[in-house]
C-alpha cells in the first residue's frame, strides 16, 4: 500500500509541474504528456525501457545512451532559453561595472522568456558554425511570443539583447556595422564588392548595456550630462568618461598606473605634448590629479557640431547631435502616436520600416504608410533607450538608435567567473569578482 500511495504522490507531483510549464508556456497540446506521466506511475502498461522486447545489448545500449543524450540536450536548450544563460564580456563598453573577460548569467525569466523565432538550428551555435555558415535554417519561422516574467524592465537595469542593427553583417568584416560601412562606401558598392548577409532577430549578436530611457521617457545629453524627463541622472559611481592627461615629462610611469589598474594598452600617448588619452571613473581621475607627475587633466566633451556626424543617430542632415550633446529625444511606448512628418520621420523611420515592418514611402513632399496618406503613426511595440557605462567607449542607442521590445533576452544578474582578457587562468583570475551580483 505504501508503494502505491507514493505512486499517486509522485503522478500528482509531476503532473501539476508538467501542467504548470505547459500553462506557462500555453503549449496547450504537450498536456497529453501527462497520459504518459499516468502510465509510468500508476498503469505501468508500457515498458518504456524497452527490455520486453530483447533487443541484442549492443543496441539496447545505444537507444539508452541516445536517449539520454537527447535528453541532456532537451534540458540544457530548456534552461537556456527559459529560465538562464551564461554569457562573455567581450569588450570595455561596460567598465567598471563589467570589465572584458567577465562571465556572466543573465535571468530570463527577469522579463519573460522569449521564445525560438528559427527553432530550426543546431545546439550551441549562436548563428554560425567555425566554418562560418549559418547555424540554422530559416524554413520554419515562429511569430514572436515572450512567457510570463518576473518584472518589467526598469531604468538602469543591465539588459542583454539581440544587436539591433545585425539584422545584415558582412562576411569578411563581421566585427564591423553593415550600416556605418553603408554610410562610408555606399550600399551598391558594399553589395557589389562584399558577401551579405542577414540575421532575424534572434540570430544576432548578442549586446549589453544599461537601459537609460524606458518607453514614454524624453531623454536628451547636455555635456555629457544625462536628463531623463527633464530631470538630471545621478552619476553612477564606476562610470568611465575619456579623459586628456597632460604631464610635465614623458609618459606616465608604469608603477602609477599599475597602481590605479590602468592598462597600458588601453591608453594613448602622444610624446609630442605629453598627452594621454585615458578611459577613468571621476574617482579615478581626481586620484591621478594629485600625483607630482601630472600637470592637468581634463574630461572631454564632445561638443553640438556645425556639420551633422554620420555615425550618430538617427544620421540625418537636420540632427547635429554628438555622443556628449545628444537630443532631446521620446523613446516610444506601445499605442503611442506621433506626428508623421520631415522632421520626426528620421527618428522614427527604422522603427516603422524594419522593426513594425511597415512600407513608408515619400510622394510630393507627404508622406504614405502601407500605401495610404499619414499624418500619425502609432506604435505597435514598446522600445528603450540603452548606454554603456564607458560612456566615450561604447557603440549604444547614441549611435544605432532603440531596443525594440521583441530584441530583449534577458538581465545580467551575476559574475560568475571573472579573468583577465590574453592572460593564463591563474595570472589573469580576478578572484574578487566571481559571484558578484550586477548594479
Amino acid at each position: 500500500m505504501k508503494g502505491k500511495a507514493w505512486r499517486i504522490i509522485g503522478f500528482v507531483v509531476m503532473a501539476l509541474l508538467w501542467t504548470a510549464i505547459m500553462i506557462w508556456t500555453q503549449l496547450w497540446y504537450l498536456l497529453f504528456f501527462n497520459l504518459v506521466i499516468f502510465d509510468i506511475f500508476i498503469t505501468k502498461k508500457v515498458d518504456w525501457t524497452l527490455r520486453k522486447y530483447r533487443l541484442p545489448r549492443f543496441l539496447q545500449s545505444v537507444i539508452e545512451w541516445a536517449a539520454l543524450l537527447i535528453i541532456a540536450i532537451v534540458s540544457s536548450f530548456a534552461i537556456k532559453t527559459l529560465f538562464l544563460e551564461a554569457y562573455k564580456i567581450p569588450t570595455p563598453s561596460m567598465e567598471e561595472t563589467l570589465l572584458a573577460g567577465d562571465y556572466i548569467f543573465v535571468s530570463k525569466l527577469a522579463y519573460g522568456p522569449r521564445l525560438p523565432g528559427t527553432p530550426l538550428a543546431i545546439p550551441f551555435y549562436h548563428n554560425k558554425l567555425p566554418s562560418g555558415q549559418k547555424s540554422y535554417s530559416e524554413r520554419l519561422k515562429m511569430p514572436y511570443k515572450r512567457l510570463w516574467g518576473f518584472s518589467k524592465v526598469k531604468r538602469d537595469d543591465i539588459i542583454v539583447f539581440n544587436f539591433p542593427e545585425g539584422d545584415t553583417m558582412v562576411v569578411e568584416y563581421p566585427g564591423q556595422n553593415y550600416y556605418s560601412l553603408v554610410r562610408q562606401y555606399g550600399r551598391e558598392y558594399m553589395l557589389s564588392e562584399f558577401d551579405i548577409i542577414t540575421h532575424p532577430v534572434d540570430k544576432r549578436e548578442n549586446y549589453i548595456k544599461r537601459c537609460i530611457g524606458l518607453p514614454g521617457d524624453e531623454l536628451e545629453i547636455v555635456n555629457g550630462e544625462i536628463r531623463v524627463n527633464g530631470k538630471i541622472r545621478p552619476e553612477r559611481r564606476g562610470k568611465k568618461y575619456k579623459y586628456y592627461v597632460s604631464t610635465k615629462e614623458g609618459p606616465l610611469p608604469d608603477l602609477l598606473l599599475d597602481s590605479l589598474k590602468i592598462l597600458k594598452n588601453s591608453l594613448t600617448y602622444n610624446p609630442v605634448n605629453s598627452l594621454h588619452v585615458i578611459y577613468l571613473t571621476q574617482e579615478k581621475a581626481d586620484l591621478l590629479g594629485t600625483f607630482p607627475e601630472v600637470r592637468s587633466i581634463q574630461r572631454y566633451s564632445e561638443p553640438m557640431l556645425s556639420f551633422q556626424n554620420q555615425e550618430i543617430f538617427p544620421h540625418d542632415n537636420e540632427y547635429r547631435w554628438t555622443g556628449d550633446n545628444f537630443g532631446p529625444l521620446l523613446v516610444p511606448k506601445k499605442g503611442d502616436s506621433i506626428q508623421v512628418n520631415m522632421i520626426e520621420i528620421p527618428l522614427y523611420k527604422r522603427i516603422i520600416e524594419v522593426y513594425e515592418e511597415n512600407e513608408l514611402k515619400l510622394f510630393d513632399g507627404d508622406l504614405y504608410i502601407n500605401g495610404k496618406l499619414a499624418d500619425y503613426y502609432t506604435f505597435k511595440m514598446d522600445y528603450y533607450f540603452v548606454m554603456g557605462d564607458n560612456h566615450h567607449n561604447s557603440a549604444d542607442s547614441r549611435y544605432w538608435g532603440f531596443v525594440p521590445e521583441d530584441h530583449l533576452l534577458g538581465k545580467a544578474v551575476v559574475v560568475w567567473f571573472s579573468i583577465e582578457p590574453d592572460k593564463a587562468l591563474l595570472e589573469g583570475l580576478r578572484k574578487e569578482r566571481i559571484f558578484n551580483s550586477i548594479n
